[in-house]
């Protein structure tokens, strides 16, 4: 099954049915690199021909669409000599019109196919693996000895041990599940033994992808303030529960497990280095994970803004800092407002109501940091004010705002003010930039 997969850069050429029921389509399925394309040939007055071109053109014979389905499938199958695809949510088209019509259309997942019946457009239960997880959640399932044999030498002991599940809430059952994997083979370094962290969420019914998705990002963007860097989310596997793997005379052999490829996700990060996380794991538990998921849920807007600029490359200082003043202020705001208090309009005002909660010494006057960045944020936001900052003083504010930012949210998940302390020793962050 592993390869009916897509593979970047290898375009493939098939079959493709918009309908079970219907005869195949000739189609090419590519990955991009950046999107799941497929593109479709056809004749005029093909029978899909309007669900394909949909209402991106005006249909003489039908002006009001209304005689005719105008809707693309949320699912589709394609097949070639690998193996058979689900490709699922479209969210993209574009049309040529000649001789030979040909549409181009985007999808979000691609999947190992399973039963046609089931309507993965939403699913029961997503698995991931995120970049870094098991670095900042070290729940070993690999147990490691050295014993002394009978003759006195050495013998090596490993055990592989199943850890209880974490569960960080309620919404969609959401946990993070230590899990191994081994492979013995007689073949000299061709056994292996992988220990991972998997996220899973579960529901009942089916949910959207998105539904699914959130809280996958949730443990992901946990994971970027912590360490403050981009951290990718991969090996992605869907699951319905009425499309089991079933044997040749149809009775159930087990859940299925589908392999995703998408680009809806963030992509793997290309740096290969330790994080140097302000908390972790031990820092917070599985109590401040759950806080972070409702923190994330109340402040959503500010946080996005916090954290958007970790996985841009050459942003402007300007605009980092503008985008780091406006979540900022939109978080103090949302603060007030939560505390049942009336915000006011000074963003000082706002910038205080995030620093009062903060009780470590981070390394700098709190009450002078707010001045300092307010300046700084009214200076570039505002073409009228004289420019007194240099780069350097500015790219310091930005550091600064973004301590504020990480210590705020490591208090509020319940993080000792020793152990803050002590960390932020050792975080890059921490070191004030000189010219």
């Amino acid at each position: 099954m592993a390869e009916s997969r897509l593979t970047q850069g290898d375009p493939r050429i098939g079959t493709v049915w918009l309908d079970p029921r219907a005869d195949g389509m000739d189609a090419m399925l590519h990955d991009t690199g950046a999107a799941i394309e497929l593109v479709v040939t056809y004749d005029h007055s093909h029978p899909f021909e309007r669900r394909l071109v949909g209402r991106a053109v005006n249909w003489g014979d039908d002006p009001d669409y209304s005689r005719h389905d105008y809707t693309f499938p949320n699912q589709v199958f394609f097949r070639d000599r690998r193996g058979v695809l689900r490709l699922v949510s479209p969210y993209g088209r574009s049309h040529s019109i000649g001789d030979v019509q040909e549409t181009r259309i985007r999808f979000r997942y691609a999947l190992e196919s399973g039963s046609s019946a089931a309507d993965y457009s939403k699913v029961h239960a997503l698995r991931s693996r995120i970049e870094g997880l098991e670095e900042w959640m070290p729940i070993n399932c690999v147990d490691y000895k050295r014993l002394p044999d009978a003759d006195g030498g050495p013998t090596d002991v490993i055990t592989l041990q199943r850890r209880e599940p974490v569960k960080f809430a309620r919404s969609l059952n959401a946990t993070l599940r230590p899990n191994y994997s081994f492979s013995i083979s007689p073949v000299p370094g061709k056994s292996f033994i992988n220990d991972e962290v998997i996220v899973e969420t579960r529901a009942n019914k089916p949910r959207s992808w998105d539904d699914h998705l959130d809280l996958h990002r949730s443990v992901r963007d946990l994971l970027a303030v912590a360490g403050w860097r981009g951290y990718g989310i991969r090996e992605l596997a869907a699951q319905r529960t009425d499309d089991p793997v079933r044997a040749l005379a149809g009775n159930v052999l087990g859940a299925r497990w589908s392999k995703v490829d998408t680009h809806h996700v963030a992509a793997r990060s290309p740096e290969n280095v330790r994080s140097a996380f302000l908390f972790d794991y031990d820092d917070v538990g599985a109590q401040g994970i759950g806080r972070w998921t409702r923190l994330r849920t109340d402040h959503r807007r500010a946080i996005a803004g916090m954290i958007h600029s970790i996985d841009l490359q050459g942003m402007a200082l300007e605009t980092a800092v503008s985008e780091a003043g406006a979540a900022l202020e939109h978080l103090g705001y949302g603060l007030t407002l939560k505390g049942g208090d009336q915000p006011g309009r000074r963003l000082r005002d706002h910038l205080s109501r995030i620093t009062r909660e903060i009780r470590t010494d981070i390394g700098f006057d709190l009450d002078e940091w707010v001045a300092r960045f307010a300046n700084v944020y009214n200076t570039v936001k505002h073409p009228d004010r004289a420019d007194d900052f240099t780069a350097v003083e500015i790219a310091n504010a930005l550091r600064e705002a973004r301590i504020v930012f990480r210590c705020w949210v490591a208090s509020r998940l319940g993080m000792s003010r020793s152990a803050m302390e002590q960390n932020l020793r050792f975080v890059p962050m921490n070191r004030p930039l000189e010219p």
